[in-house]
């Protein structure tokens, strides 16, 4: 026990101690890097206002797993490649994109 506690003191001695750490592991020697977030959010695969083709997307069941409101007032949620947007049922227009809404296991 005494010699782990000497060790421990040994390396804390040893290492410096970084007041400020930015980096989620950050070790001696080495610099964090941050990769820059586009200012402007990227373009999803359809637009709002589009109209979609019938039969070509895949209508999201089971919204709530996902962390998504209940589907109600006549629209449905459709999932558009990696995307998933709010699509209006009877003339399929696409209404929102909802992607950032949803939760981890989406």
């Amino acid at each position: 026990m005494l010699g782990r506690l000497m060790m421990t003191a040994v390396m804390a001695a040893t290492f410096p101690v970084m007041a400020h750490a930015q980096c989620r592991i950050a070790v001696a020697g080495t610099a964090c890097v941050s990769v820059p977030k586009p200012s402007t959010p990227t373009p999803g695969p359809v637009e709002v206002g589009e109209i979609l083709d019938r039969g070509e997307y895949s209508m999201l069941m089971n919204a709530t797993y996902y962390g998504l409101p209940r589907v109600s007032d006549g629209w449905v949620y459709m999932q558009i490649e990696e995307e998933i947007y709010r699509v209006d049922w009877r003339s399929h227009e696409v209404l929102e994109r909802v992607t950032h809404l949803a939760s981890r296991n989406w």
